[in-house]
């Protein structure tokens, strides 16, 4: 490599992730997530019919969003230091997408822009910046026992609508996996009477 005589040659580290293990990786609506083994964030489903699912940073003791779950209406999601601290629908806010691949995914409509959550068979869900999604600012990391949500140093200021996005998506990844185990459990079943 010819470089100038008065050129620096720069190493640049890869950036660094915060890793937010989940304490209780079975129950995503009711876990704190774990930096360090120091609790930072607590997810907790506050109510009987879990309809309404608050994250509290544990820092600050300050509710950062309020998942609300609605049978025949649309969910919402508040987030107190976004859209004015009022509620959004949650599909304004995270809307579901096909991508030219067939896969589904998830658009986050940020007040900072467009992020893509999407799964990955690598890393399980990856949430990129939806123009450019090869660039990975958070990303799943399902080693067994560990399961965590790691979040690059540059996004960590939207822990406040990663984790959100997160809890969402990992709850309906366990509800479906739960529906599909009951499905074939039930035809299972129906095909050994025959």
């Amino acid at each position: 490599m010819d470089l100038p005589a008065d050129s620096q040659v720069t190493l640049i580290n890869p950036e660094t992730t915060l890793e937010l293990v989940l304490e209780k990786p079975a129950y995503p609506l009711n876990t704190r997530l774990l930096v360090n083994g120091k609790p930072w964030f607590k997810i907790s489903t506050v109510d009987r019919d879990a309809n309404i699912t608050n994250i509290t940073d544990l820092r600050t003791n300050e509710v950062v969003a309020t998942i609300r779950r609605r049978m025949f209406l649309s969910d919402k999601v508040k987030f107190p230091r976004r859209f004015g601290g009022k509620s959004v629908k949650k599909d304004d806010w995270m809307s579901k997408v096909k991508l030219s691949t067939g896969q589904n995914a998830w658009v986050i409509n940020s007040e900072s822009g467009k992020f893509l959550w999407k799964w990955d068979s690598a890393q399980r869900l990856i949430l990129t910046p939806e123009n450019n999604t090869d660039h990975t600012l958070a990303f799943v990391k399902d080693e067994p026992p560990v399961l965590a949500l790691c979040v690059k140093r540059s996004a960590e200021g939207s822990l406040d609508e990663i984790i959100p996005g997160f809890v969402i998506l990992e709850q309906r990844m366990k509800t479906d996996t739960k529906r599909t185990t009951t499905w074939d459990g039930q035809s299972m079943s129906a095909f050994a009477s025959e």
